[in-house]
């Protein structure tokens, strides 16, 4: 990996350090010296200079090669205005280029412009996909991986309004919606595709999936039940792995361990559930002999040394669980992972091999810097450091203007007390996302913990709650809120529902201060207890059982 690549991670890490200073681009320069300038501003982290001086390249040019580069870039170095309008510059040099569309659609959908990003997914259905069935099945693939995950859905209805009659449609439809927590749209969706094809499990299971999201568990599990009776191995798993979730263990384990004797594509998700068993009974040489297969198949390694790494913590091994953890290089555990082994390394007393450790990672893949770079700021305020932490994300900030990094240092900022700060962060990133319910429930959640704005946070919550019905999340704001202005059993039955969906530590932190101002005190410290138990480290739970001491 050459030395300047690596400048990347370095230098985001170094909380303290100056801020890349910006180039200017002298866009009647050659295209090919722009291009030049661009790589050159990209091999020292200058990841906006690069976009900058890539957009006079192309602007400047009629070739589609460097129109392509630019879009590539600016898409994998997380600049996605920029990738919208060097899509477009590619777009008018290639008019039929599915690559470029494709980047176009996700672009716009990145920056939260989600009516824009449908015409463009609408257009790619039409010229990439002449099965049109196929073809939605594609975009639920490409649209289930986004973080915009209300916008992905409100994408994907659009189409499926469009194409009525494909059931492939109203199913990609309702896994969205049941992504987006709106448990009510993801039933129609999946209720419209099995009218269109009676019997598909698939759908089936989407409308069972979405009936749970929406609270109805046991009517789910009885569902799921009656359908996994035919023996269709991917029902069964479905099933077990419901099961699991309300608790019902020895049901869920019995169903694993027959999958797992079966063999089929059914036995390695059978494996996780009994390796999960395993962990939470702290059964640790259970755990690592069902995982020992598991780490030699390449499809199934992330995921064991995901395991094997939480069983050496559990056991007291930091070392080695370190480095299991700093063996998850791609999918969706590689971030948590890396941050592990940075945190056990610096724990060990070898603050060097973790820092080379996250170098070499955003280095091959600089599109996690973002993650990363909370991650590190959130371990850095555990630790006492805050200054640095902050320092950390503004440093970020002038080489990835990200929204979702700015709303992580609102949070940052909130935790420190700099509410007011942090107040301008969340609004200016619902300013550019006005309806992105998670930007609306952090900026309301905060107006109503922190400030005297209670009702406008109350409004925000509801707004937030319309688009994301079954978000226990925005349940908790939305009940917290109601006791903050002094509506207590309204918000006691918002915060209960919270509680039973989630089991989380700051729900519990809520309703038990709920209880306790409705005179329930023993309701109150019941919860905490049985909470603090498996949350010992929960600051929002302990500081409200701080706040009422025995």
């Amino acid at each position: 990996m050459p030395a300047a690549r690596r400048l990347i991670a370095a230098t985001l890490l170094l909380a303290g350090a100056a801020p890349v200073q910006a180039t200017v681009p002298r866009c009647g320069d050659d295209a090919w010296e722009l291009a030049v300038a661009a790589e050159r501003a990209l091999a020292r982290g200058d990841w906006p200079g690069s976009a900058r001086w890539y957009g006079c390249a192309a602007a400047g040019s009629a070739d589609p090669a460097i129109a392509e580069r630019a879009t590539r870039t600016a898409f994998e170095h997380r600049q996605y205005a920029a990738t919208v309008r060097h899509a477009r510059r590619w777009l008018a040099l290639q008019p039929a280029s599915e690559p470029a569309r494709r980047h176009l659609a996700i672009g716009l959908l990145r920056i939260y412009d989600d009516a824009g990003a449908a015409v463009e997914f609408g257009r790619l259905l039409d010229s990439a996909y002449e099965d049109r069935a196929r073809g939605f099945m594609v975009l639920l693939g490409m649209l289930a991986e986004e973080g915009n995950e209300t916008g992905a859905a409100r994408v994907m209805e659009r189409l499926a309004e469009a194409d009525a009659g494909i059931a492939e449609a109203q199913y990609a439809a309702s896994v969205l919606w049941q992504r987006a927590e709106d448990g009510g749209r993801a039933v129609a969706a999946a209720r419209r595709a099995l009218a269109l094809r009676a019997g598909w499990r698939m759908a089936e299971l989407a409308e069972v999936r979405a009936q749970a999201t929406r609270g109805g568990q046991a009517a789910a599990l009885e569902r799921l039940a009656a359908l996994a009776a035919d023996g269709d191995p991917y029902t069964r798993i479905s099933h077990a792995w419901m099961l699991l979730g309300a608790d019902r263990r020895d049901e869920a384990a019995a169903i694993f361990q027959e999958l797992r004797g079966a063999g089929g594509a059914a036995a390695a998700d059978a494996v996780a559930g009994l390796t999960a068993m395993a962990l939470d009974e702290r059964r640790f040489d259970d755990a690592v002999r069902l995982q020992e297969d598991a780490v030699r198949d390449p499809q199934q390694a992330e995921t064991a040394h995901w395991q094997l790494g939480r069983v050496a913590e559990q056991r007291g091994d930091p070392a080695a669980a370190a480095r299991y953890y700093e063996r998850i290089r791609s999918g969706a555990r590689a971030v948590p992972a890396q941050l592990r082994a940075w945190r056990l390394w610096r724990a060990e007393g070898a603050p060097e091999r973790a820092e080379l450790l996250l170098d070499d990672f955003l280095a091959a893949d600089p599109g996690a810097t973002r993650d990363v770079v909370v991650g590190v700021a959130n371990l850095l305020l555990e630790e006492g450091r805050a200054a640095e932490a902050i320092a950390l994300v503004d440093r970020a900030l002038t080489v990835l203007p990200d929204d979702d990094l700015r709303l992580a240092r609102g949070f940052l900022l909130e935790r420190i007390d700099r509410v007011p700060e942090a107040v301008a962060d969340l609004r200016a990133v619902l300013k550019r996302r006005p309806g992105d319910p998670v930007a609306q429930n952090a900026l309301g959640y905060t107006l109503v913990d922190r400030t005297r704005s209670l009702q406008e946070g109350r409004r925000l919550i509801e707004r937030a709650l319309a688009a994301k019905p079954d978000s226990y999340a925005i349940q908790d704001s939305m009940g917290w809120a109601l006791v903050r202005l002094g509506k207590l059993e309204e918000g006691r039955a918002w915060l209960e529902t919270a509680w039973e969906r989630s089991r989380d530590p700051e729900v519990a932190a809520h309703l038990g201060e709920t209880y306790w101002q409705l005179g329930r005190i023993e309701d109150a410290r019941r919860i905490w207890d049985e909470t603090l138990a498996r949350h010992p480290d929960s600051r929002p739970l302990l500081r409200a059982i701080e706040r009422h001491p025995r």
